[in-house]
């Protein structure tokens, strides 16, 4: 080697070719790349397999002529085309070589549709049965609530594992990790052929939630992927899920600018290249977060950033995914998706062969409860008030006296909820019936909160949801998780509002009877989980309030000497006493006058912290 000449000017050594694909890339058809420290290959380290070579090697070359026999079988193994499949009409007797695929080398430059499409890898974060897995619990507990996904497309691009190729896609499936992973954590899964400590060992919800994150960070604002949007949606929801109210709103907020920017509440602005699949997506999607705003705006006091009036996007067909393809829907005699959504349910009455049919009527609800907080929510008074001066009769009682009529008009399947079967099929018109259950006594309570009720009819308010949500089998209640304990927080926030006021007995008797049935409630979400921090923080407060009460009752008494020997007053059950009863007081007779004239009110000293965010992630975790 002369002096001047340096180890930049050098040949660089050959890279080897590897001759023989390993088991996983053969099975996959994908080019098998050796790995950078020359042991191994590149692909299995990427998705942590075992590199394996124990299929048998065949023969490379023409075969000999007349021996068919083995050369059919390599055709049949190795999907090579037959020599007679491969003659040209044109060339007669010729036989057509198919060459073998040349791969370039180090120094080749790329076609620019091959550099695109090797511009992007997923950063390996778990394996792919784990991906699988959890895809699989989301369609087990998310789906029936938030049905993102088309079923059949979506589990096989996953089964395909193309998120490794695909960022967009790969976002919305570690959002997917991310939720179902949540769920997982906290004690959500009740099919018992799932192996949840196996499932806690092996998903990494944080992991996944901030996977999720950084991904998204990396589109701009012009990037107009759905499943862009619909990653934001899920990771929102997996906010919920972790009790990261910010966030929930940070991406929520993302998703309804992306809308705006393009207009996504009109379906005419839609992508003129959608297949039917797709459309039907983001019908679901659509009507799945104006759901979640109106109720982020109920339970969190916020904003409504989604208006109904304004939009005109079609309720999703109610048609099961196996008939719902890009050739087109196969039932659609069941469907109102030609229909525009404010007459969709006025024509069409709710159906019993289709799940789909009860989450359309949920969103009926929320489109009802839009209105609602928007009419009868409590509010200053501008001047808009007497330069529109709204002449409506409308009433609560009015209302809630049609979503009654629209209740009691569903199918059975939609008002009674079963035990959970673990069939999926089944299972889904169960978690309708749940979820109506729930949203219904939602907006029965807000309709309540806004006008104005006595004390007495808010304690019968809040003891009808609780008996309504005691109703439902505790695996759904379980499974639904996090966004039904905000239900629950709309029931505590109306008792909490009871203590503003002065009580008599008898109504502090009622309000001490919901809160423990209240308690119950909580005590029976809290069973799987071993832990019993929100039901007795209710029973502490009940024990402090009782004790408030009795001092102020013997203060009340009159002397000793003074009072009929035959007068008796009540006495109040201890706390823990009145777990397995249904009973808060036993009712022995009280002097009427005394009764009728003795009050009190609670001083903030002594609810102290009480609140009604039933939040058991912290015992959960």
């Amino acid at each position: 080697m002369s002096s001047d000449q340096s180890p930049r000017d050098l040949p660089k050594p050959k890279q080897r070719r590897i001759s023989r694909a390993c088991d996983y890339c053969h099975r996959r058809s994908i080019r098998c790349r050796p790995a950078e420290d020359g042991s191994g290959c590149q692909n299995c380290r990427d998705f942590a397999q075992t590199c394996t070579y124990h299929r048998k090697p065949r023969r490379r070359g023409v075969p000999a002529r007349g021996s068919a026999g083995p050369a059919a079988n390599r055709h049949a193994v190795e999907g090579v085309p037959d020599a007679e499949s491969s003659r040209s009409p044109s060339q007669g007797g010729d036989l057509r070589i198919i060459p073998e695929i040349q791969h370039p080398g180090p120094n080749a430059n790329p076609s620019p549709q091959s550099s695109v499409a090797a511009a992007w890898r997923a950063p390996y974060i778990v394996s792919q049965a784990t991906v699988v897995d959890l895809v699989e619990l989301y369609f087990e507990m998310v789906y029936p609530i938030f049905p993102f996904f088309h079923q059949p497309s979506f589990t096989r691009k996953i089964s395909r594992a193309e998120y490794n190729t695909n960022q967009p896609l790969f976002a919305t499936t570690m959002a997917v990790c991310a939720l179902v992973g949540g769920r997982v954590r906290d004690g959500s899964v009740m099919n018992p052929r799932w192996d949840v400590r196996a499932l806690q060992r092996e998903t990494l919800p944080d992991t996944f939630y901030a996977e999720a994150r950084r991904q998204l960070l990396e589109f701009s604002v012009e990037s107009s992927d759905f499943n862009i949007l619909r990653a934001h949606a899920i990771v929102a929801i997996a906010a919920i899920q972790n009790g990261k109210v910010r966030d929930m709103h940070y991406h929520l907020g993302i998703y309804h600018t992306l809308m705006a920017m393009d207009g996504l509440h009109d379906e005419s602005n839609w992508p003129s290249g959608i297949g039917i699949i797709e459309r039907e997506e983001r019908r679901r999607m659509f009507w799945s977060i104006y759901t979640l705003d109106i109720f982020t705006s109920v339970v969190w006091s916020g904003v409504i950033r989604s208006r109904e009036q304004q939009a005109n996007v079609a309720y999703p067909a109610e048609v099961d995914d196996q008939y719902i393809s890009d050739g087109g829907i196969a039932r659609p005699g069941l469907s109102p998706s030609g229909l525009s959504p404010p007459i969709a349910r006025l024509v069409l009455t709710a159906q019993s062969d289709c799940w789909l049919s009860g989450w359309n009527f949920i969103t009926d609800l929320y489109r009802v409860l839009e209105h609602a907080l928007a009419r009868f929510r409590e509010r200053r008074r501008s001047f808009m008030s007497e330069i529109i001066d709204d002449q409506s009769t409308v009433t609560g009682t009015s209302v809630r006296d049609k979503v009654l009529r629209m209740y009691l008009n569903l199918p059975d399947c939609f008002k009674n909820t079963p035990k959970m079967t673990f069939n999926q099929k089944q299972d889904l018109f169960g978690f309708q019936a749940a979820n109506i259950t729930a949203s219904l006594q939602l907006l029965r309570i807000t309709l309540f909160a806004a006008g104005g009720a006595s004390i007495a009819e808010r304690c019968d308010i809040a003891a009808d949801v609780v008996d309504a949500f005691n109703s439902i089998p505790v695996q759904y209640c379980l499974t639904i998780s996090k966004p039904l304990l905000h239900h629950l927080g709309g029931i505590g926030a109306i008792l909490g509002s009871v203590f503003e006021e002065p009580l008599s007995e008898a109504e502090y008797s009622r309000v001490r009877s919901v809160m423990l049935a209240m308690a119950r409630l909580l005590e029976n979400l809290e069973t799987i989980h071993r832990s019993s921090s929100a039901s007795d923080k209710l029973r502490s407060q009940v024990a402090r309030i009782d004790e408030y009460m009795s001092a102020q009752r013997q203060q009340s008494r009159p002397p000793p000497e003074e009072a009929p020997v035959s007068t008796t007053v009540q006495q109040v059950v201890p706390v823990d006493g009145a777990r397995g009863s249904a009973h808060a007081y036993e009712q022995p007779p009280v002097n009427s006058e005394m009764a009728g004239d003795w009050s009190f009110q609670v001083p903030p000293d002594v609810l102290g912290d009480l609140t009604w965010n039933f939040d058991f992630g912290s015992v959960w975790t």
